[in-house]
């Protein structure tokens, strides 16, 4: 793995954040879009599922989705990304796969779903890429960004939840691990980093959570901050 000694990441993030380099800024502007993030093992796909349960609870129309996968070809570029069989991809490579993984849910997926006014819930979306290509693999933060805004049309979630959690201990909760799963601990202790680092710059996309908490307590958390999203239906409990 390559190092950039004298080029801080944070900087790299901070610029994008601020519009160079083709910073991600566009904003939903119908719809609620929620993205879950996280390292390995920190519980994102199970409260997902909680939410979702919850909205629809409160009168809600959710579609819950995921990436790398979410459609027909998302599923085949997954298997590919994922499987350990596919051996060393190129960071570049990778990182334009994701790309295209996701331009096309958003086309076909995500963004329709936002036109009808539902709520979307995704794990992971285009900050993985940031974390996982850009600080994982050591690539500029700003280009991974870049692509993402180019791919997602600016497409930005309302709220972004972090599920955070000490790489090492994440990875041990696994019970198998996939091609990136399977990278060393400094890896995953870059994404980590770079998932903290995003939420400190952008504080009122972001909400961390201390995933070492019980599922239960995470789950409360989480539905506090999303029943303060003005444009949802008033009739949450």
């Amino acid at each position: 793995m390559r190092d950039r000694p004298n080029v801080s990441l944070l900087s790299d993030i901070k610029s994008a954040f601020r519009g160079e380099l083709g910073a991600i800024t566009g904003q939903v502007t119908s719809g609620v879009f929620i993205s879950f993030e996280g390292g390995e093992g920190s519980g994102k796909s199970t409260q997902t599922k909680l939410l979702k349960e919850w909205l629809e609870k409160n009168g809600e129309e959710v579609l819950l989705t995921r990436e790398p996968g979410g459609t027909t070809l998302g599923n085949q570029l997954r298997d590919i990304l994922l499987d350990n069989k596919t051996g060393v991809i190129s960071p570049r490579a990778e990182a334009l796969m994701y790309a295209a993984d996701r331009a096309h849910h958003v086309f076909s997926l995500i963004r329709p779903a936002l036109q009808r006014g539902e709520i979307v819930i995704t794990d992971r979306y285009f900050d993985s890429s940031i974390a996982y290509q850009g600080a994982g693999r050591v690539l500029l933060p700003s280009e991974v960004s870049r692509i993402s805004r180019w791919a997602t049309e600016s497409l930005t979630p309302t709220l972004t939840v972090i599920m955070d959690l000490p790489a090492e201990i994440g990875l041990g909760r696994l019970h198998s691990t996939d091609r990136l799963e399977s990278e060393p601990l400094a890896f995953h202790e870059r994404v980590r980093q770079e998932y903290l680092n995003l939420a400190h710059l952008d504080p009122e996309r972001f909400l961390v959570v201390d995933a070492s908490l019980t599922i239960e307590q995470i789950h409360q958390i989480i539905i506090e901050r999303v029943g303060a999203i003005k444009t949802l239906k008033r009739n949450l409990k």
